[in-house]
């Protein structure tokens, strides 16, 4: 297998055993199962799936007319169109080529970091957030539990399929925690989120 990253220094050297290290564990289960299993995960970090839900979370905040889950929505809506913005930038800056790996599906565009591991945890991330901070039902840890798996294996996925690297996925999920921080805490120091406003 071609190292990951042509890189003399240590980082790059660092970085490509962390690259190679993963790819090999996670190509060990490579099937026709899997391979259709993991295609399903990962649409749920596409940028399609993200804007239907999206929209859909929109839609039922003015089906129920709720001043405050408007604002959510809002929240939500506002969130990941930045980080969108975010990691379009980022890969223009970065321009790191996709692995030179066994691709299960087709993709284009630059590498880093991820887009799907770094809107999922932008976008799912935040309705966690949300529900952990105002559901008042014990269900929200079971939705935050399983959300949290879901970012994890659409990041899983694209190592999987072979469209990105770990280090990718890994670098989208801490930029797109990054971000939610910082969203979050603007959202609060403007009185968008406050500390106690039960669902």
């Amino acid at each position: 297998m071609p190292a990951v990253i042509e890189t003399g220094n240590l980082l790059g050297k660092i970085l490509s055993v962390f690259d190679n290290t993963i790819y090999e564990l996670v190509s060990g289960f490579i099937s026709a199962g899997m391979t259709r299993f993991m295609i399903f995960i990962t649409f749920w970090g596409s940028e399609l799936a993200v804007t239907i839900l999206t929209v859909m979370i929109l839609l039922s905040a003015f089906i129920f007319k709720k001043k405050k889950y408007l604002r959510y929505a809002l929240l939500i809506t506002v969130n990941i169109i930045i980080g969108a913005l975010l990691n379009f930038i980022l890969k223009q800056l970065f321009q790191r080529q996709r692995p030179d790996l066994l691709k299960l599906v087709e993709i284009s565009g630059y590498s880093f970091p991820s887009g799907h591991s770094m809107s999922s945890m932008i976008f799912y991330g935040f309705i966690i957030f949300l529900c952990l901070r105002y559901a008042k039902h014990w269900s929200k840890h079971l939705v935050a539990a399983i959300l949290s798996l879901l970012v994890f294996m659409i990041g899983i996925s694209r190592i999987y399929l072979g469209v990105h690297y770990a280090s990718d996925v890994l670098g989208g999920f801490i930029i797109g925690l990054a971000w939610l921080v910082f969203y979050i805490r603007l959202a609060e120091r403007f009185g968008f989120l406050k500390r106690k406003e039960p669902v």
